[in-house]
């Protein structure tokens, strides 16, 4: 079983961004988070519920993974409220859920690396796009 705080394997970032929205999930988009690139927040979407899913989850190969750091996800279609998920996790934040037929979308994710002597407050806002 698949959770923010439940393990989480699979072969890649964006399988296990899947793995988490659901097998109706594809990727639209993705952007990547970190000095060591770290993190991947994902934008996945199903045409079968409509709806949109957004999670950002550690690489298997982030020294913290399994265990928990500072670790956000954050969806928002356009004139509405941003929708967040921001906590400390083993694996990854999320997934949040937006049905947004028709509006344009964007996401937002937070990820703090931990450093030999800085902990370093990475966080990124995407555009607005897949509208529709």
């Amino acid at each position: 079983m698949l959770a923010g705080s439940g393990v989480a394997h699979a072969a890649t970032p964006a399988e296990q961004a899947v793995a988490a929205c659901g097998s109706s999930y594809y990727v639209q988009r993705s952007y990547t988070l970190g000095y060591g690139q770290s993190v991947t927040v994902f934008q996945l979407y199903s045409a079968s519920t409509k709806s949109n899913c957004v999670v950002t989850v550690k690489h298997e190969s982030n020294t913290y993974y399994g265990r928990a750091t500072g670790l956000g996800v954050g969806i928002q279609a356009e004139g509405g409220s941003m929708k967040k998920d921001d906590g400390d996790y083993k694996y990854y934040a999320g997934p949040l859920y937006l049905n947004a037929p028709g509006t344009c979308v964007r996401f937002w994710a937070h990820y703090d690396e931990i450093g030999a002597s800085t902990i370093h407050n990475w966080t990124y806002t995407s555009p607005y796009a897949n509208c529709g």
